[in-house]
């Protein structure tokens, strides 16, 4: 990501200076994160932070060489979002609209954030937007399936071990929502609708379909969650065919992750030719 194409966000973040969270000690010069402590309802600031720190972990230990701009998270009153700009203290800033002790909310919410931010998510042309949209639907889905199983041996505290099977049947419930298609149908799915999801990118109802199928990829080889690192790896100019795109991710990425990147293309049915092209 190139920070200087990005503006600064106000709205006195300077003086939220905190304290710098990270997921492990030895995490902090790669990972650096903080939450602004207020708008959580009758959440706990401690509790919260466990709860975004765990999703962090899930997600953050397929990324052995990738290091990040600081992020701050805090509450917003709209949609979920991490803004193009920055806060006044130079932090990618995500918001999340939840509170209370709802932690699948926090959870999903926040690991498609987070999958945004590992993406290098960019201002450019949306046109293939979806595609990135997906792959942060399927965050939300591999984050929540994880913790099933996580919390379930080693919760933040003990007394959370019992709130495990939620997160399970959250993202149960989230895919109930999407078109039940097997991986040799999403071909033809995205030819068939990739019109419609080229002009509405955030159309969950359609990016869940082929989330579910990212999600079959990335549960049976999660180590090819690093390929996202390249998906955005230069700006998109306006027009550029899916195919572009995929063969531009192709060739920026390092060659242990272009087998996912190619496996991922034929599931889409787009040809990206050869690395080297």
């Amino acid at each position: 990501m190139n920070v200087s194409r990005r503006s600064v966000l106000g709205g006195g973040l300077a003086g939220l200076a905190g304290v710098v969270m990270a997921d492990g000690e030895g995490e902090k010069e790669r990972l650096r994160w903080r939450l602004v402590p207020e708008g959580w309802g009758v959440a706990a600031e401690a509790d919260v932070k466990a709860v975004l720190g765990s999703v962090v972990g899930e997600l953050w230990r397929y990324f052995p060489e990738r290091r990040l701009e600081p992020l701050v998270i805090r509450r917003g009153r709209e949609s979920p979002i991490v803004h193009y700009q920055r806060s006044a203290l130079g932090e990618i800033v995500v918001e999340l609209n939840t509170q209370d002790r709802f932690w699948c909310q926090y959870a999903y919410q926040f690991s498609h954030e987070f999958c945004h931010v590992l993406s290098g998510f960019e201002d450019d042309w949306k046109g293939n937007q979806w595609l990135e949209e997906s792959f942060c639907e399927c965050a939300s889905l591999f984050v929540l399936r994880r913790l099933a199983v996580t919390w379930a041996k080693t919760p933040p505290y003990a007394s959370w071990q019992g709130y495990a099977v939620h997160f399970r049947e959250y993202a149960d419930d989230v895919m109930k929502g999407f078109e039940a298609v097997p991986d040799a149908g999403i071909a033809d799915y995205v030819r068939k609708h990739r019109e419609a999801m080229e002009k509405q990118g955030t159309d969950r109802t359609r990016n869940g379909v082929v989330a579910v199928a990212l999600l079959r990829q990335l549960e049976a080889a999660p180590q090819y969650w690093e390929a996202v690192s390249w998906l955005n790896s230069k700006p998109a100019p306006k027009g550029e065919t899916l195919e572009e795109s995929m063969g531009k991710w192709l060739r920026a990425a390092p060659e242990r992750v272009r087998p996912f990147i190619v496996q991922t293309a034929k599931l889409l049915g787009v040809r990206v030719g050869s690395a080297g092209g």
